[in-house]
């Protein structure tokens, strides 16, 4: 009688065994991620107060242990957690707000005397060089005139000096390094005004600022001295002397961020066009720039021996890095480029992803906030779907295009042009892919941290990456005869017209498709990742296919989520009499919304954002409530960022709306309007915003919706606060009620 097999049942020793083996196979050939996985472990466990956060160094420990039982492999882990966990210490012991302990408030009026610790500080006059806002440490300061002052013994606490309401503090020229006697007031960054928007206090945070200091009267007390006030200094002449013959100050403003690293605010119009396509990354010195002045110097130096010339490289590209101020994606960059070109000087063979992982250690020791930072995510994302790429995808994808062109032939049979258009295919079919897996890795990012997916990424990449590196071509050739007179005005010339190229790829590319994603739940964005690693790890189609379609339901799941969110209303009051309170009736389901009042700057970003949140890419229509400014201040920086198709105003505000394509003002009749929410109707007076009450004071007001003139909900406000309510379904208001607009 044949004896039928029965199932395998492997046992929980058996189990463990395998894992062993495997975390003992993946520890030879990775080391280095035992690195970051101590460093990570560091970071993490400074983070809180108690437990668990203090027991995650041991428990790694003992995980290693456990999974790793050898000395060597144990010594590996440990003895590189002490310095990551030294350093994470001494960061998180920093991470206090000084300012508001000394003065026991963190809102007041102040004397201060501040040092210029911003890069993008310049000494030189010009628009092309004016920056608003610039990061500071405090010497010393006090908050009343018998006050004595206050100082700082070691690191001063660092502030934010924002510029933006005075003319006359904005035009003086402030240089690295240079010490201003200050009158103004002190104040914390303000939480995030609508529910998903721009958090800039935590992004300030991250920052290790936690005040801002509103200068009313600026007096340079000393000039800035010392190796990086020279350095920034001198960059910055290169950067006049190479822009000298640009007529357009925002060209020059574009060339002094890609090439120098300032921190200098563009138009509204040019910003969003580069966020929208993808190439945002163009304007900030990142991989990119450090990666092209690094293979500009190896082919400059190509006489060089190999081993050689990696270290030559090495203090020209750190002296450009400095240069650019040294942030975090100049850092990043640097200390990857670093340790390739390092390990490749010293002949010692490693996998690229090995090497990743111990820059990323590296990083993490120098800087352990960069975990928390999105930039850090999009960087070694980027680079580690490049390097998982396989290294002949030129040619694998030509096989599928075209048999004839990438079948080997004998030299002597094969025409000359045949090899060359093969070889030049190939690199194009390289470069498509390399550029779509680096887009599609940021673009779900993008979607996670901003809700926005750059659909025309990979276009828009392949056409502004090449440009790129004319300009740093073109730049080098500039600055060489920029002594020359009419020479150099010339090769100024063309570098404007390639930073005016760029800057019209950017916004034709942002104009041309832009898709708003709800943000997504963390777990998802990284199932999608995993499956896209596994997909180009993939050594067969089936499974190749799996992770496509795991991929494409995760993408669709994210398109559709917009569908389940109900209809909201949500309401922000303008803070008593200086702003009028803005009104927003939103409706996923049919990707509307509408608008009553943008009164400020900040409220029209902060509803793009909210909109954005909502997965809605257009505004129906936005309504002005009075002539006023403080109704529709910020309306310009909403409509660059979100398209409005109606706005209705009062008589006396046609003449102050702003101008724009984005923007037509239609006069409004003040009557009430009805906003057809699916199957909801809600109702609600937008001419004189009659429904919302505000006491200056009491500091406090009323909401009241009104169905057929009668009140049917009334909830008290807090002045200055977001009140986010479900619109639910009521009777049908009667035709004579209201007057419809569609």
């Amino acid at each position: 009688m044949e004896s039928v097999p029965g199932h395998r049942t492997v046992s929980p020793r058996a189990l463990f065994r395998r894992i062993r083996i495997s975390a003992t196979a993946f520890e030879q050939s990775c080391p280095a991620a035992f690195f970051l996985l101590a460093a990570i472990s560091a970071v993490l466990s400074v983070r809180g107060n108690g437990f668990p956060f203090v027991l995650i160094p041991a428990v790694s420990v003992l995980l290693v242990w456990a999974l790793i039982p050898t000395r060597d492999a144990l010594a590996r882990f440990a003895l590189p957690m002490l310095p990551a966990l030294i350093v994470a210490l001494i960061w998180a012991g920093q991470q206090r707000n000084l300012i508001a302990d000394a003065a026991g408030r963190t809102h007041f009026a102040a004397e201060a005397e501040l040092i210029i610790d911003d890069p993008s500080a310049s000494a030189r006059s010009g628009e092309a060089f004016r920056v608003r806002n610039l990061q500071c440490r405090v010497k010393r300061f006090r908050y009343g005139a018998n006050v004595r002052w206050m100082e700082f013994e070691g690191t001063s606490p660092r502030v934010l000096l924002d510029r933006g309401r005075g003319e006359d503090a904005v035009n003086v020229p402030l240089g690295f390094g240079d010490t201003v006697f200050a009158k103004g007031v002190f104040s914390a960054p303000e939480p995030p005004l609508f529910p998903g928007s721009f958090d800039y206090a935590a992004y300030l945070e991250h920052e290790s600022i936690y005040e801002m200091f509103r200068p009313e009267s600026l007096e340079i007390v000393s000039q800035g001295r010392g190796f990086r006030r020279t350095l920034y200094d001198l960059r910055d002449a290169v950067l006049a002397a190479v822009c000298r013959g640009f007529r357009g100050v925002e060209n020059a403003r574009m060339a002094g961020a890609m090439l120098g690293g300032r921190r200098i605010a563009l138009e509204k119009e040019t910003r969003a066009g580069f966020l929208s396509s993808g190439t945002i990354h163009i304007l900030t010195v990142s991989g990119t720039h450090v990666g092209i002045f690094a293979s500009l110097l190896l082919l400059l130096l190509v006489w060089v021996p190999f081993r050689k010339r990696c270290v030559f490289v090495l203090a020209p590209l750190l002296l450009y890095a400095l240069s650019t101020g040294m942030r975090e994606p100049a850092m990043r960059a640097y200390v990857m480029i670093a340790m390739f070109l390092i390990l490749r000087s010293l002949l010692l063979s490693t996998s690229h992803i090995n090497t990743l992982m111990l820059a990323a250690y590296a990083i993490l020791t120098i800087s352990p906030a960069s975990l928390l930072k999105p930039g850090m995510y999009y960087s070694f994302l980027s680079v580690a779907l490049l390097l998982s790429l396989p290294r002949d995808v030129g040619s694998l994808l030509l096989g599928f295009i075209s048999r004839k062109l990438s079948q080997p032939l004998p030299v002597r049979y094969t025409p000359v042009w045949r090899i060359r258009l093969s070889h030049w295919i190939r690199i194009l079919l390289s470069a498509l892919a390399a550029t779509a897996v680096a887009s599609l890795g940021s673009g779900v990012l993008s979607i996670l941290y901003q809700g926005l997916f750059p659909v025309s990424a990979v276009p828009a990449n392949l056409l502004v990456m090449p440009l790129a590196v004319l300009a740093f071509i073109a730049a080098g050739v500039a600055l060489l005869f920029s002594w020359m007179g009419p020479v150099g005005l010339f090769f100024s010339g063309v570098l404007e017209q390639i930073f005016r190229l760029i800057g019209w790829l950017g916004r034709f590319f942002g104009g041309l498709c832009e898709t708003a994603i709800p943000r997504p739940p963390v777990w998802t964005v990284v199932l999608f990742l995993a499956a896209l690693f596994y997909l180009l790890h993939a050594k067969r189609w089936h499974r190749a296919v799996a992770a496509l379609a795991l991929m494409t339901a995760l993408f669709a799941f994210w398109c559709f989520r917009a569908s389940f969110f109900p209809a909201e209303l949500l309401i922000v009051d303008g803070g008593g009499s200086e702003l009028e309170p803005a009104v927003v009736v939103t409706d996923p389901v049919l990707g509307r919304a509408d608008v009553v009042n943008v009164p400020d700057y900040r409220t029209g970003n902060a509803l793009a954002d909210y909109l954005h949140e909502r997965g809605i890419t257009a505004c129906r229509s936005v309504a002005v409530s009075s002539g006023r400014k403080a109704s529709f201040d910020g309306l310009d920086t909403f409509a660059v960022q979100v398209p409005i198709l109606d706005i209705y105003s009062p008589s006396n505000a046609l003449s102050k709306m702003p101008d724009g394509p984005a923007v037509t003002a239609l006069p409004y009749d003040g009557f009430a309007r009805s906003y057809d929410l699916s199957d909801e109707l809600f109702s609600f007076s937008i001419g004189t915003i009659d429904g919302i009450l505000l006491s200056n004071h009491t500091g406090r007001g009323h909401l009241t919706l009104k169905k057929d003139g009668i009140p049917f909900r009334d909830d008290e406000i807090q002045q200055t606060s977001v009140r986010r309510l479900h619109i639910r379904r009521i009777d049908a208001i009667p035709p004579q009620a209201t007057t419809r607009k569609d």
